[in-house]
């Protein structure tokens, strides 16, 4: 029993017409009906009950029906792969990242990675940037996408960068901080400050900070929804609070860092080869960072450019 057989049976019990699954298949009637008789002549059972140009299926043949799907789709997936193994396709990817992109975009672009993808798997891990390279360098993902938080990285590790955004200091609008017509670091260190936990020598540390009162969280989204509620303010990716910002939700203060530069980048071990879905993801990112319009409500303040005076996180306490 050839696949091809099955695939037919499939059609005509679709249609229930040797016509209609002629016109479908771009065959004529006579070489349809002939396959037809041949698979049911080789499976040595009548598969339709035949009233004019009606067919129905027999019991036999709606008892194979589920059979030859399964069939067809096997060979199907068996051909794919195959195919994929010839183009260097991964059959697997391990990929850490961060969330400074908005989930949204990460949702859109798994789903279409799926699609164009079908037979590869996909894990993926979320953990703070300052995590990323050694989940990279102790082999634990194939890849990391995230910001850029290191001024060094061991030279086992490639740094590809994928494109900048704005990274903004924000408060909810009620905060006493926005009160001020510029925020100095005495005033910033008298309020609670919302920043980044993540494991420096397998323990829970805070992102280095001056205030007087902090709280750490592991997700930017996390720390997002603290400084919306008002627990604080905080330094956040402006991919990530746009809607917030556009909403009214959360806002800029001005102070000399209230627009720094953030760096988004891809890490892999140096001379790792690339596959077609390694690349194809990496293009999706680019491709997102290089579209994005300016974020809404990052509006600079006089005397100062975007990107100057750009915060890199310092070492953990």
């Amino acid at each position: 029993m050839r696949t091809q057989q099955a695939e037919l049976f499939l059609i005509v019990a679709e249609l229930q017409s040797v016509s209609a699954a002629a016109r479908r298949l771009g065959k004529s009637r006579s070489t349809v009906s002939t396959s037809l008789s041949a698979f049911e002549e080789e499976l040595g059972a009548e598969l339709f009950e035949r009233t004019g140009n009606q067919l129905r299926l027999t019991p036999i043949g709606a008892a194979i029906r589920s059979d030859c799907q399964r069939l067809v789709q096997a060979s199907r997936q068996i051909h794919h792969r195959c195919r994929h193994h010839l183009e260097g396709v991964e059959s697997g990817l391990r990929i850490a990242r961060d969330d400074a992109l908005p989930e949204a975009f990460w949702r859109d672009t798994l789903s279409a990675l799926n699609e164009r993808f079908p037979l590869t798997g996909i894990s993926v891990y979320l953990a703070p940037p300052q995590d990323l390279p050694d989940l990279v360098h102790q082999h634990s993902v194939d890849m990391a996408l995230g910001l850029d938080v290191r001024d060094v990285y061991p030279n086992e590790l490639s740094v590809n960068l994928l494109g900048e955004f704005p990274v903004l200091t924000v408060a909810a609008p009620t905060h006493p901080l926005h009160q001020l017509a510029q925020a100095s670091p005495d005033d910033l260190d008298q309020y609670r400050e919302i920043t980044m936990a993540y494991l420096h020598n397998n323990t829970l540390v805070a992102e280095h900070t001056s205030a007087a009162s902090y709280q750490a969280m592991t997700m930017f989204e996390l720390i997002r929804d603290a400084v919306i509620a008002g627990t604080g303010w905080a330094r956040l990716p402006g991919p990530l609070i746009e809607a917030a910002l556009a909403a009214n939700r959360l806002t800029a203060f001005t102070h000399r860092d209230t627009i720094s530069s953030g760096r988004y980048v891809a890490l892999s071990e140096t001379g790792a080869l690339h596959g077609p879905v390694t690349t194809w993801l990496i293009n999706r990112v680019e491709a997102y960072l290089g579209g994005r319009t300016k974020t809404p409500g990052s509006r600079v303040p006089r005397g100062q450019t975007a990107g100057s005076g750009g915060r890199r996180p310092p070492a953990a306490r």
